[in-house]
């Protein structure tokens, strides 16, 4: 499986999709060193930060995480399906495959176009 990242890479110059980038790439750091209480703080700042999509997000996975582990792919997750969307918003195709329920949050998450 190819890491969606370097999907994401080809889109950098969309401020949404750098953002989420480094946002991902904070993340990894943090899980990989084992630096669990600052991943977990990085995830509340996100949780802040995407406050809209994070209520979709906890309405379709009712489910919450309880191990470290859990958290991470949890907060991956998150930031691959809001790099969709944001993309998916641009107008950009990309070639992931989504679940029925990525779909379905994603839908929930992008903004009707006025």
């Amino acid at each position: 499986m190819n890491d969606y990242l370097n999907t994401f890479e080809q889109y950098k110059d969309i401020k949404e999709i750098a953002d989420l980038i480094d946002e991902v790439k904070k993340l990894r750091l943090y899980y990989s060193t084992r630096q669990y209480d600052a991943m977990q703080q990085h995830i509340q700042s996100l949780t802040t930060k995407y406050l809209i999509e994070t209520l979709a997000w906890n309405t379709t996975h009712q489910t919450m995480p309880t191990t470290a582990q859990q958290s991470y792919i949890n907060a991956e997750t998150f930031l691959r399906l809001k790099g969709i969307s944001v993309l998916l918003q641009k107008g950009i195709k990309t070639q992931e495959q989504l679940s029925a329920d990525e779909a379905a949050f994603i839908e929930s998450t992008i903004k009707p176009i006025k």
